[in-house]
């Protein structure tokens, strides 16, 4: 509890600076070939740092309830909340770029007389320093991680079981390489050194063998896991209609280099999101997962009528998730 209330007082204090640095740098902004003196003048007032940083974000909530009463149609009540945080912290100065992104879901469902879930839990941090090469070429070096924040559970018709928490598993993902930037919607980051690490702060034995660890790791007390490779990252954003209408799309590969290089791991993340009023948005968000270390983790009776968890082979995890709610941007 005390990590996620330094998470969430971290994160707070980022959105507060965003928004007080938003509100400065507003005005800044002219039509290509007007001179604006006013404008001119304030720029003039703020530090340079300042000016080269661009900073944004936003925030959404949305609620869903059903209450059934005497409903002879049958059905369950229901309550479903969900919460939502995109930031960002770009700098760029000169042949030098730094970028900053954060996202984090969360959401939980409660249906009928059952215990509230989780629907929703993700953790996503990437910062990522260029210095340019050519007119679209940067080299770079990039730190990109992956958690979650509460336990999660597999469930189903007779066993409920843990598989992780926070930091239970963490993906970091550590790489050197080169920036290729056509334009300032589409980005491709080519990283023929790329390191990643899986880390697993439990000692919960589901939790480490559904985290990809090995046995015999696991049985020597090791909690860590490290991987060499490369890997590419695809990241395309745009918006239309003054941008009412907006997309975000990353897509991760890594290819472990001394252990099956053909088995590829895959990381998808994507938005789209329309703006249905100033504070109001439908928003679709798809997550898929594909890490080939990743087990899954089933219960299969044996012989003596005993219920054992094996571990399986790794498949492919897809979560679409669709909202009408409450958005602040910043």
């Amino acid at each position: 509890m005390k990590h996620k209330l330094f998470l969430f007082t971290i994160f707070g204090f980022f959105i507060l600076s965003a928004y007080a640095q938003s509100d400065r740098t507003r005005g800044l902004r002219s039509d290509a070939g007007t001179a604006n003196t006013a404008v001119v003048r304030d720029a003039n007032k703020l530090p340079q740092d300042t000016v080269n940083w661009k900073k944004g974000g936003d925030i959404s909530f949305s609620f869903a309830q059903t209450h059934l009463t005497n409903w002879n149609a049958g059905g369950e009540n229901a309550l479903s909340l969900s919460s939502a945080a995109n930031f960002f912290a770009n700098y760029k100065k000169n042949k030098l770029i730094w970028e900053n992104n954060a996202t984090m879901t969360y959401g939980i469902i409660k249906a009928g007389d059952r215990k509230a879930v989780k629907n929703a839990d993700q953790i996503n941090i990437g910062s990522r320093a260029g210095y340019q090469m050519a007119e679209k070429w940067y080299y770079t070096a990039a730190l990109l991680g992956r958690t979650q924040f509460a336990r999660g559970y597999r469930y189903s018709a007779t066993d409920t079981t843990l598989i992780s928490n926070f930091f239970a598993p963490a993906y970091m993902f550590l790489s050197l390489g080169l920036d290729y930037k056509p334009s300032s919607n589409l980005s491709i980051s080519l990283s023929p050194a790329m390191g990643k690490a899986t880390f697993v702060f439990s000692d919960d034995h589901n939790i480490l063998l559904s985290s990809g660890m090995p046995q015999d790791m696991i049985d020597d007390g090791k909690r860590a896991r490290y991987e060499f490779g490369g890997g590419i990252v695809f990241k395309l954003d745009g918006g239309y209609f003054s941008n009412r209408v907006t997309y975000t799309s990353q897509l991760e590969l890594f290819s472990n280099y001394f252990d099956k290089p053909q088995n590829i791991d895959v990381a998808w993340d994507f938005q789209f999101r329309v703006a249905l009023s100033r504070f109001v948005a439908s928003t679709v968000r798809i997550n898929m997962l594909y890490y080939d270390s990743q087990k899954t983790i089933k219960t299969e009776m044996q012989p003596d009528g005993t219920k054992l968890q094996v571990p399986h082979g790794a498949q492919l995890q897809v979560k679409e998730y669709f909202e009408i709610g409450l958005v602040y941007n910043f």
